[in-house]
């Protein structure tokens, strides 16, 4: 046997520019440090990993795990069973959300003529899809079941049947999330240009934008456009998953079967597009579908832009420097807990435990945010969490900020 070959810090980080932005690795080596090893993620390395080529996000990083603190923390959760679902407590929440949609569609049968009783229903088939998210996003992260296959089954059946998402274009996106969260040009998150800046980093992608006054504009005026915008998001994602379905392979993400992603997208349309053209006129059926993707990605946005939007923003060398979980409480924003944001974010109120423990079911994370507050007072880390209202004022205080710094930018650059 060899002796052991030795890397310094700077060759491990360049080989970052072995990962393309779309990913995955085009060639080797692609180098990352777990617990002061060196390991070549390059060649097939992709092929094989559960995550796919989300795990080549790492590279050039320290991705060692954890700290000795949340080492400990980790062996009490497997003692405590903490990372071991309610079987009841799920089988209530996929009845009850599944009712909401009954509700929706007997509303829409028997005052579906009536803009009331259209306004009604959508409003409850947003909140139907809001909450097929959250329980699509507990499976997806395997919370529930040990046989991961039994998790992917109930991902389909909540994610793509019921709310029309690709499990396979969601756990592209939503993995990659994970292992680069806030990190400029890596979480897909944030990067939002040219409808949303959330940092300086991103006012740099002006140059890389066609229609310039378009993006300027949107920028400056982007705490006022916010909202409206958020109304948009989840026909974006709708279509995305659409289009990510219509791929001829996945290879190099998430493993799945196309047939069985293009089948279930198909069913979510045959129940949506039959309700809506069926139980009322044709006119009548076209506004129900658009105003629940109005009304639904609002509910789904406000909720994704409290957990990390307008906390800090970290470039590829700022993040270097921190370790992976620092990270991930660093850049997170927790909402207190209440009866109603528990249920309205799904349990993503708790968004630094979720990043710290993915695989915790969500009525758990309180037994573990104690001790997590615990561990980043020990170590000097700030741990941010703020009512639901005050969390949203924070995102349009960031987003304030970046919208003047833009204009500034662009006045001394005219200068």
């Amino acid at each position: 046997m060899g002796a052991n070959k030795t890397y310094t810090w700077a060759q491990v980080r360049a080989t970052a520019a072995n990962v393309s932005g779309e990913l995955p690795v085009a060639t080797s080596p692609a180098l990352v440090v777990i617990n002061n090893k060196v390991y070549d993620l390059g060649g097939k390395f992709a092929a094989w990993h559960p995550g796919g080529d989300v795990a080549l996000s790492q590279v050039g990083y320290d991705a060692t795990a954890f700290v000795a603190d949340v080492q400990k923390l980790r062996a009490l959760v497997k003692k405590e069973g903490w990372d071991r679902a309610n079987p009841l407590y799920y089988t209530l929440k996929i009845g009850s959300n599944f009712a909401i949609a009954g509700i929706s569609i007997a509303v829409l049968a028997l005052y579906g003529s009536s803009l009331p009783g259209l306004l009604a229903s959508s409003l409850l088939l947003a909140v139907f899809w809001q909450q097929s998210g959250w329980l699509a996003h507990d499976f997806l992260h395997h919370q529930v079941f040990e046989n991961r296959a039994y998790n992917n089954l109930v991902g389909y059946l909540v994610g793509n049947v019921g709310q029309g998402f690709s499990v396979a274009w969601w756990k592209h996106k939503h993995c990659t999330h994970h292992s680069t969260t806030n990190i400029h040009m890596r979480d897909p998150d944030i990067d939002t240009m040219p409808y949303l800046a959330w940092s300086e980093h991103a006012l740099e992608g002006f140059s890389d934008i066609s229609d310039k006054q378009l993006a300027k504009f949107l920028v400056k005026n982007q705490a006022l456009m916010f909202f409206p915008l958020l109304s948009f998001a989840r026909m974006m994602w709708a279509l995305q998953s659409i289009l990510w379905a219509s791929k001829s392979t996945f290879a190099g993400s998430f493993p799945t079967s196309l047939l069985l992603e293009r089948a279930t997208l198909g069913l979510h349309y045959v129940w949506l597009l039959g309700a809506a053209f069926t139980l009322t006129t044709p006119l009548y059926g076209l506004l129900w579908i658009l105003m629940s993707q109005l009304f639904c990605g609002f509910l789904l946005a406000t909720v994704f832009s409290l957990n990390h939007n307008g906390m800090p923003v970290y470039s590829f060398e700022e993040a270097q420097s921190m370790e992976f979980y620092e990270i991930s409480i660093r850049t997170g924003r927790n909402v207190e807990p209440t009866h109603f944001n528990n249920w309205f974010t799904g349990g993503l109120n708790f968004q630094i435990e979720h990043h710290m423990f993915p695989m915790i079911p969500r009525h758990n994370l309180p037994k573990v945010a104690p001790i997590v507050q615990d561990i980043c007072k020990r170590h000097n880390i700030p741990y941010h969490s703020t009512s639901l209202f005050t969390g949203l004022g924070e995102v349009l205080s960031r987003l304030t900020l970046v919208a003047r710094l833009s204009l500034k930018m662009r006045m001394n650059h005219a200068n």
